[in-house]
């Protein structure tokens, strides 16, 4: 038996924010990682997905400036990109492990179970400690569908070294968006089928159907009330069958989701009860029913599941396990951003939150494709809609199509959690002629 002042279950962004600054303030500190340290982002999620989009936004770029000065378009070689990607993922575990190991946290690799609400079991390894982070974040959804076998998930999409020609796309999520358009300016036919009536919930609806729109001028085939029934594969491919007709694809990418990865972590065994989406926990990132047990990350029933806000949640442990009660998450103002092409960001509240929770609102609206930052990309999609408190002085929240989406959810995330007021976001210079700049007209 080994004893430990912390176990950390889980080398991505949340389990490795918590370690390193465990270690820093000299506790003895496990980290356990059962499928490759530096977790999800970096090697199965945000950092490869973004490298192979570098090749449909030059794409697209060349598309919108036809006839205003450039002629022809670039063509995607697929192999040629992945090798790219791989150049990126390739070395992050043992540079992220040599890093950690520098801090003195010891690396084990395997899959972690409870033995007790203090100790946990590795290959054949027992660890104990006083305090266990549960850091574990999510795997791909497998719903119950026949044939679903045949499908693939996004974690295959990323390894994908050839492109098939026609790929359908399970999910009405940023994952199903974002992968499409990536495939579509790439070459290949791309199908998204979304079981209701709205796609990418949670971000503004007014420009989601915005993006509905870009997405069917790139052949970006999406059906809306579409929920799949079954799978059947076949010498030339899978066929989709779903309620009203039946699809023939090359790939199926089964997009639906991602839930907590809590399979085998005997959680029974340390006295914790999770929930549909995730285990619960206080404001200090406690799990309620077992105090001395933190769960952070994607892992945890928190509203976002994101990478920023993993490693958000893993300082506010930390801070709280060297000293307890002196840190309280905070998540105003947080952006989510949906990397298609144009980009869909949202910062702050939702109309719909807004309208719940009986804020008080306004809402200023305003084609950006008649901006001079848009028009000169010859962007076609693209808008903003900006809530403000009912005086005029304060953003509540901001949602965003276009170009530089995601850059300007940076500034409004920063507008939105600190309180900055209209007037000093007026009396402010901007760089001229960058997309923020004009912030200052959105509301």
């Amino acid at each position: 038996m080994q004893q430990y002042d912390v176990v950390v279950i889980g080398a991505g962004p949340a389990g490795g924010g918590i370690a390193v600054s465990l270690a820093q303030a000299g506790k003895q500190v496990a980290m356990i990682e059962a499928d490759g340290v530096g977790g999800v982002c970096p090697l199965r999620g945000c950092n490869p997905k973004k490298v192979l989009m570098s090749g449909s936004e030059a794409v697209e770029t060349a598309r919108h400036l036809e006839g205003k000065g450039i002629t022809g378009r670039p063509v995607i070689n697929w192999p040629e990109l992945d090798a790219f990607k791989r150049s990126f993922v390739a070395p992050v575990s043992s540079r992220a492990e040599k890093s950690y190991q520098s801090y003195g946290i010891n690396i084990i690799h395997g899959r972690a179970e409870f033995t007790g609400p203090n100790s946990v079991q590795v290959n054949e390894q027992l660890l104990k400690a006083e305090t266990i982070c549960i850091c574990t974040g999510y795997v791909p959804n497998i719903p119950k569908i026949p044939g679903i076998g045949h499908t693939i998930t996004s974690d295959d999409f990323l390894t994908m070294h050839t492109l098939p020609r026609h790929m359908v796309f399970m999910g009405g999520g940023f994952i199903a968006f974002e992968f499409a358009h990536m495939v579509a300016r790439a070459g290949a036919r791309a199908t998204v089928l979304v079981r209701s009536n709205r796609a990418l919930r949670g971000f503004d609806g007014i420009l989601v159907d915005k993006l509905i729109e870009a997405s069917f001028e790139a052949g970006i085939d999406v059906r809306l009330n579409t929920p799949v029934e079954s799978f059947e594969k076949h010498e030339d491919g899978i066929s989709v069958n779903t309620r009203k007709i039946t699809f023939e694809a090359d790939a199926v990418i089964n997009c639906s989701g991602r839930v907590p990865a809590l399979e085998g972590l005997g959680l029974d065994k340390a006295g914790i009860k999770a929930a549909k989406d995730g285990i619960p926990v206080n404001e200090h990132m406690q799990c309620l029913t077992a105090p001395h047990i933190y769960a952070v990350g994607d892992v945890a029933s928190t509203p976002y599941a994101l990478t920023p806000t993993a490693s958000y949640e893993a300082d506010i442990a930390a801070r709280n396990i060297l000293e307890p009660g002196s840190a309280t998450i905070n998540l105003r103002g947080v952006p989510s951003v949906v990397f298609t092409l144009p980009p869909l960001a949202r910062i702050g509240l939702t109309q719909e939150q807004a309208d719940m929770e009986k804020i008080p609102y306004k809402i200023v609206e305003n084609e950006l494709v008649d901006w001079f930052p848009w028009q000169r990309l010859g962007e076609k999609h693209g808008g903003c809609r900006i809530l403000v408190d009912e005086n005029g002085q304060k953003v509540l929240g901001a949602h965003i199509l276009g170009h530089h989406a995601e850059e300007l959810a940076n500034t409004f995330a920063l507008i939105i959690r600190h309180g900055i007021p209209l007037e000093k976001l007026r009396d402010t210079l901007w760089t001229y002629p960058t997309s923020g700049y004009y912030i200052k007209y959105m509301f």
